[in-house]
């Protein structure tokens, strides 16, 4: 009886030391094995990693028409036909005086801006079309659903909006209060992006201030939450700041911005799926779009960082073994890209800029062969742990679909190929969360205003 009780306490040691080998490896990421083994610099460590991608899609240089002037370019999105909306700040912007320290716009008691802050562009470069004067203030995300509605952000009213196809004017659904931040059921506080599924339910990410990711059906009621400021595990979110569905792997990404990741989650239950990050990428990661071409594709652009390291690009990541594939950028380079969005067939992407304020257009053969995958330009590949995730979403209504408390024990097994009861699930869960608290408590630096 003696040894059978030792060999189980030995057994569950070996459960939590792997358990805990699994948040080491969540937050590093290996070092490339590049031929030299070592190297004196950062840039020659960078361009070794840039040459093992392929360049690719290329820059479409004079596009679109120069005679259009943007301000701020926030967001880009695609409709069904292919024809790219653009949000923009035309005269306003933001900078460190456009909100007080509890995040209320200090332009209250302005006009909202005058001119067409929606403008449509074709393939080609032409405006097609422009509206959205006198309805915003500081203009951040967009998207368009598959019905045509065109859903935006405002960070200074912390309100979203739906438009119909046929009433450009006046919108159809509001949530938030006007200039009131607020984080409760009825308020946003600087809400930054919009996904829409194909159902009609939709998520928003309210992420400056609440850095938490809501999902609401239809007409607008709320189902569920999930997303904390503090704390250890991945649901902890700083800047949510961007989102993209993959329908066809049931799944919504979030661009946790001031995290550098890349963080995905069940679009039914909010469970954690997956997260994505490398050295290459960098300390922030501003946005991300998916594309289902060659099995899944997320295309995301990074942002610059203080000391900056690594160069400001965009990078396709390949869905299924997440690593690095591609890698694009225009000529004279990224300033502050804030937006992207591609084409489902993969052959157009598109990148916001803030600065300089600008869209920019990359191109390749719908539909080409397979990519080749750089084999040493690996992103760090979390398996989901949804036991330690499920006091982390709230379910508003009894519509959303409970999470298994022993799920995430299905997929460790199944990603790493080990096998154990689920008996052990929770009491590895405890202690994994204790140890990676352990090992992850230092600062949380102040979030950036800009952006």
């Amino acid at each position: 009886m003696c040894n059978i009780s030792f060999i189980k306490n030995m057994f569950e040691m070996f459960v939590v030391i792997l358990l805990y080998l699994t948040c080491i490896f969540a937050r590093r990421f290996p070092e490339e094995d590049y031929a030299g083994g070592y190297f004196d610099s950062q840039y020659a460590r960078t361009k070794t990693a840039l040459e093992k991608l392929e360049h690719a899609p290329q820059w479409v240089p004079n596009w679109p028409d120069s005679a259009v002037k943007m301000g701020q370019v926030s967001g880009v999105a695609l409709d069904t036909s292919g024809l790219l909306l653009v949000f923009h700040r035309a005269t306003n912007s933001w900078d460190l005086n456009t909100f007080t320290d509890r995040n209320v716009y200090q332009g209250i008691g302005d006009p909202p801006i005058a001119e067409p802050t929606i403008l449509v562009f074709n393939e080609t470069g032409d405006l097609l079309d422009s509206w959205g004067q006198n309805l915003f203030y500081i203009p951040h995300g967009i998207t368009v659903d598959n019905k045509g509605n065109v859903w935006v952000t405002d960070v200074a009213l912390h309100q979203v909006f739906k438009f119909t196809p046929d009433n450009r004017i006046k919108p159809a659904m509001v949530l938030g209060e006007k200039f009131i931040p607020g984080d409760d059921d009825e308020h946003f506080c600087k809400p930054s992006a919009v996904a829409v599924h194909s159902s009609g339910d939709f998520f928003v990410a309210d992420g400056y201030c609440n850095t938490r990711i809501v999902k609401f059906a239809a007409d607008g009621t709320k189902i569920l939450q999930w997303g904390k400021r503090f704390g250890d595990g991945p649901f902890v979110l700083k800047v949510p700041h961007a989102l993209a569905l993959a329908e066809d792997r049931g799944e919504l990404c979030a661009a946790d911005r001031e995290h550098g990741r890349l963080a995905c989650f069940r679009a039914d239950s909010g469970a954690f799926s997956v997260a994505f990050r490398h050295w290459l990428v960098g300390p922030r990661l501003f946005s991300l779009a998916y594309a289902p071409v060659h099995g899944g594709r997320l295309y995301i652009v990074n942002g610059p960082a203080l000391g900056g390291g690594v160069p400001v690009r965009g990078y396709a990541i390949d869905y299924t073994s997440g690593k690095l594939i591609q890698t694009f950028a225009p000529d004279d380079g990224f300033s502050n890209p804030h937006d992207i969005a591609v084409t489902p067939d993969g052959s157009a992407v598109y990148v916001a800029e803030l600065n300089p304020p600008r869209v920019v257009r990359f191109w390749s053969e719908p539909a080409a062969s397979a990519t080749r995958v750089a084999g040493d330009a690996r992103v760090a590949a979390v398996a989901s742990v949804a036991a330690v995730a499920s006091s982390n979403v709230t379910h508003v209504t009894a519509t959303a679909t409970a999470i298994d408390e022993g799920a995430w024990w299905g997929a460790w097994s199944g990603a790493r190929g080990g096998a154990a009861g689920g008996a052990l699930a929770a009491l590895g869960a405890a202690l994994l969360l204790a140890l990676c608290r352990a090992r992850s408590r230092g600062k949380h630096a102040r979030e950036p205003l800009l952006s």
